[in-house]
């Protein structure tokens, strides 16, 4: 018997793919024999890197050449990573080389790689290289360029079940500390057995190293087997390898330390293709829409975006470009600026607008590479009623940071303002989470989407984590009979009898009954309870509430419950509602609820640092986006959300840490219709395409409905310029309007304003409506305000404290909270968790068109369905028991489906497994499987699934081989009739006849037509 392939025929088959593509080969021993090396202790070889710089620079006289050489092979540094860096910047950017020659200083910039052209370079495959270091080691291959030892290979035997790619990446951090001499050079490792084929830093934990899936950027190639092909041929082609290790390799230094980290495929060309648009897009005919960068949250957007910036400052066809990076929070540029700055060994030094007119002042000068700034800092200013142009360079380009959001709003002016102030600028927007709903498509405001890397194939590539789900209830009862004679009670005791049925509403609507004292304690007894049974102890959580008042009332309970781990609640701040208490230091804090923005950043710091003691941070709004910290594993959701709200929620948990083996989302709440309607948008690249709306249309509407508005102002009244009116005179202006229509037909004046705004959330962004901003403004602040004038005074009472705080009371007192349940328990689903990102998760819904919400809403704007209503409450007053118990139901309810949507998906990917596995034991290619459900979906199926499998393999091979272009068109009815002889031929070979014969002859027939129509583009 003879013994399998080993570990030396993996090694052979790698070099083999290295030379297909160019690469030089000569194992270790020949080396010697070539006279190129003479030390062991040696890693560098000299004379290849000689010969290139003699080549390459020949004006340097021999003798400066060596000097030279020791400098770049001599890098300096405390320790290996100082060193590393050091010798990579040099290796990058290249030296300033002083020498004289006949007296006369010449100073040229050398580099040790000629990075424009490829082929120039000297690329040399070695195997086995024993080096002598503090032990002696050999490396299974070793790539150098022009003879510096750039990439290391460790491979494992793919035959052997104990010989891992773990092992491997064992093996490399071992090397770093026993010949650390070959590290001072590297830019990169490679570990595989095969099976899996990782990249990444020396210097880096396993977790962060990841697997190359792709060969051309498009197509992402999942196959388990032959991974090292993928890497070889996505990565190591000359003028790819040189362009990952010019563009794609950053230190990041962060106080004393420092990190190097690599590029993904999906950060490597993704960025390569946005660089191609926007050269193109920049260029003096392009359309300045360079398009969409959709990399899910969590994936390395904001390093994507570094290496893009870094790429086009010093792309040539740009000439010394601006980028103008637009955000629209501050604590999301933080985040961003803060990986800049760590970043500046790729960038250079980046600038924070910190008001408008600094904004205008930088944008304004010729030479500013990268610059920050939030999107309202395009403000207006004084009397301006559109924002002076600040340059008309082409060259500057636009980042906008997740652009779904303000980005692209064009009511509040800001994104208007920003293309008067830049108006030839080109605008690129980097998403975490494409929308596409009414009024804000990303694609119409950027263009077409560039690269798309969704969280299925994240999660697939470990790039972030899967999340998981489970669903908690904790059940209600109303214990009162006589609560709506408690209730008038309360209300006759204060006075307040006529504003009864709005109490009502407000007391028994979700947020009350969520947050009454008895379920926060149940609550806070099941988080601390779940979490302290559950996490590591480098674990933390965070936990999200519907309101701030919840949130700070769920402190004071947590901190009621024994082992309830050091916490923090970060929320906003407003002085005119705030209790006084919330701005006081918390006992067992340093801090109040309402922190700083240095205290906030502290805070931020602490959940960051998986030793410090901080476990918990209590949040309703703040955080749940552009906050990333590693350690956060469990998410508790006790908040109503969906969209990419949701989406951005989840993804907090998401970040690969060491040791965490996924995020947990444990559903309180009931948020599981939502979180799998996101999914599914958001895993399928919502925003794809086109919007499918008639825009012409939609304009016509918009302009109807501003006439009809126009109609209702006086013609004496002159709308131009009333932004940059002083601000009294604007004031006065407003009110005289206002007036006016509070005196005429008020009511109807609403409603057409009404049917302008729903209108111009489809138009905002097209040039013809953009001049239209400030008008359109003006009718919907009326608007507004006639709204105000027509509710009752005093509105709906919600200044009455004390009052608040009886309704509050009567509420606890009347509600009764059970036990916490587990809903997966109580449903019978085993227990276990369901990755929320699974594939399977989404095959209910992979067959629905996903719906455009802005087509919705032109649809009932052409029926004339937009309508508004004025009284609150129904005119039949409802007793508080009816509303609450409504209320309890719905909450119920909420939950108890989410426990419905997971069952159906645990039988769903039951069914979809079971498939599978059928298909993979008949061993149908994916094009034969259409054929193998095209011929079993005929109810009089007589064959065994062998058999078919068989039959498919031999007539697909046959009637393949008879095809021709336009094999379907009426002239080729020759070719046609060749094809669907070999099908019969097949089928008679195989004993099929009479009417059996027939019937599977046109089912083959039939879906070769639909599967081979554009043969050979289709093959």
């Amino acid at each position: 018997m003879s013994r399998p392939l080993g570990e030396s025929a993996f090694e052979e088959t790698t070099i083999e793919r290295l030379k297909r593509i160019g690469y030089e080969y000569f194992h270790a021993q020949e080396l010697f024999q070539r006279g190129e090396r003479e030390q062991l202790q040696e890693v560098v070889l000299f004379n290849r890197f000689e010969a290139f710089i003699k080549k390459a620079y020949p004006n340097i006289p021999d003798q400066e050449i060596r000097r030279l050489i020791s400098i770049i092979t001599s890098p300096d540094g405390v320790n290996l990573i100082q060193r590393n860096q050091v010798f990579h910047q040099m290796l990058v950017k290249g030296v300033e080389f002083t020498y004289e020659l006949n007296g006369e200083p010449f100073t040229p910039h050398i580099f040790p790689i000629d990075w424009n052209f490829p082929e120039n370079n000297d690329f040399l495959v070695v195997n086995q290289l024993s080096i002598e270091g503090r032990m002696s080691r050999r490396p299974d291959i070793v790539i150098y360029i022009n003879g510096l030892p750039l990439i290391v290979f460790e491979l494992k035997n793919p035959n052997s079940e104990t010989a891992t790619v773990k092992d491997a990446f064992t093996q490399i951090q071992n090397y770093t500390y026993d010949i650390s001499q070959l590290f001072n050079y590297n830019a990169f490792t490679v570990v595989s057995d095969n099976v899996e084929t990782k990249h990444g830093m020396p210097f880096a934990d396993y977790d962060f190293f990841a697997s190359w899936k792709s060969i051309d950027g498009r197509n992402v190639d999942n196959n388990r087997a032959n991974t090292m092909r993928t890497l070889i041929e996505g990565l190591f082609p000359k003028d790819r390898l040189l362009n990952y290790i010019r563009n794609f390799i950053v230190f990041l230094k962060s106080g004393d330390k420092t990190k190097k980290i690599g590029a993904k495929y999906h950060q490597f060309f993704g960025v390569n293709f946005a660089v191609k648009e926007t050269v193109r897009a920049t260029r003096p005919e392009g359309d300045r829409k360079i398009g969409v960068m959709y990399h899910t949250t969590g994936s390395g957007k904001s390093l994507s975006m570094l290496f893009f910036a870094g790429i086009l400052s010093r792309h040539p066809e740009l000439n010394n470009p601006s980028i103008v990076i637009q955000v629209d929070r501050n604590d999301l540029d933080e985040q961003l600026y803060d990986t800049f700055v760590e970043g500046e060994s790729l960038i250079g030094k980046v600038e924070r607008a910190s008001s408008t007119e600094k904004l205008r002042t930088i944008l304004r000068g010729e030479a500013t590479p990268v610059v920050f700034s939030t999107i309202e800092k395009f403000r207006l200013k004084g009397e301006e009623t559109q924002h002076p142009v600040l340059s008309e360079r082409r060259n500057i380009v636009v980042i906008a940071d997740e652009a779904h959001r303000t980005q692209s709003g064009f009511e509040g002016g800001y994104a208007a303002q920003l293309r008067f102030a830049l108006p030839n600028a080109s605008h690129i927007g980097f998403t975490g989470t494409p929308v596409d709903f009414v009024g804000n498509n990303t694609e119409e405001i950027f263009g077409h989407t560039i690269h798309r890397y969704d969280m299925a194939q994240a999660v697939a590539d470990k790039a972030t984590l899967p999340i998981y789900y489970e669903s908690r209830l904790i059940p209600l009862d109303l214990t009162a009979e006589d609560i709506d004679e408690q209730f008038e009670d309360i209300f006759v005791d204060n006075g307040e009898g006529d504003e009864t049925e709005g109490y009502k509403r407000k007391w028994a609507a979700l947020e009350k009954v969520v947050g009454t004292p008895k379920r926060l304690k149940r609550l806070a007894n099941d988080i601390v309870s779940h979490f302290n049974s559950m996490a590591n102890p480098f674990q933390k959580a965070m936990i999200v509430c519907m309101s701030r008042q919840i949130a700070a009332d769920l402190y004071n309970c947590l901190k009621e419950v024994e082992g309830c781990p050091k916490m923090e609640v970060i929320m906003t701040g407003d002085v005119s509602k705030d209790p006084r208490e919330w701005r006081e230091i918390q006992e067992g804090s340093q801090y109040s609820h309402i922190k700083s923005k240095k205290e906030q950043e502290d805070v931020k710091a602490k959940l960051r640092d998986p030793e410090d003691p901080l476990k918990f941070v209590i949040v309703v709004d703040m955080w749940l986006t552009g906050m990333d910290a590693q350690p956060l594993s469990y998410l508790y959701v006790d908040k109503p959300m969906k969209g990419h709200n949701l989406m951005q929620a989840i993804a907090r948990v998401n970040r690969v840490f060491p040791g965490k083996e996924g995020g947990i989302v444990v559903d309180y709440i009931g948020i599981a219709t939502s979180l799998k309607e996101a999914t599914h948008k958001y895993t399928t690249g919502g925003g794809n395409g086109n919007p499918a709306y008639d825009i012409t249309e939609a304009i016509r509407i918009f302009n109807e409905n501003l006439e009809s508005v126009r109609n209702y102002i006086p013609s004496n009244i002159v709308i131009d310029g009333w932004r940059h009116k002083p601000q009294i005179d604007r004031e006065d202006f407003i009110a005289d309007i206002v007036n006016v229509l509070l005196n005429s037909d008020t009511e109807d004046y609403i409603q057409y304003a009404t049917k302008l705004e729903k209108s111009y959330q489809l138009v905002k962004n097209q040039q013809e409506v953009m001049v239209l901003a400030d008008e359109v403004t003006l009718y919907l602040m009326l608007k507004a305000q006639l709204r105000k004038h027509l509710r009752p005074p005093g509105g709906n009472g919600g200044g009455n404290k004390t009052l608040e705080e009886q309704l509050s009371a009567l509420l606890d007192q009347n509600l009764l909270a059970k036990e916490t349940v587990d809903i997966f328990k109580v449903v019978g689903i085993e227990r276990q968790d369901i990755s929320i990102l699974d594939e399977q998760f989404l095959a209910d819904l992979s067959k629905k068109e996903h719906e455009d919400l802005r087509l919705k809403l032109l649809k009932k704007l052409l029926e004339d369905k937009i309508k508004v209503t004025f009284k609150q409450g129904s005119p039949q007053t409802k007793t508080m028991q009816e509303l609450l118990e409504k209320t309890l139901t719905e909450y119920h309810n909420r939950v108890i489906q989410a426990a419905d949507v997971v069952r159906m998906m645990i039988k769903m990917r039951k069914e979809m497994e079971e498939e599978m596995r059928k298909r993979q034991d008949l061993g149908l290619s994916e094009e034969e499987i259409e054929f193998y459900k095209a011929i079993t979906s005929m109810e009089d199926a007589a064959f065994s699934n062998e058999y078919l499998a068989n039959l498919i393999h031999r007539v697909v091979n046959e009637l393949k081989k008879k095809l021709d272009v336009d094999w379907t068109s009426p002239h080729r009815q020759d070719v046609y009739a060749k094809v669907k002889l070999a099908v019969k031929m097949v089928l008679m070979k195989e004993k099929v006849t009479g009417q059996q014969l027939q019937f599977l002859t046109n089912k083959f027939m039939e879906q070769a037509e639909e599967q081979y129509k554009g043969w050979p583009m289709d093959a």
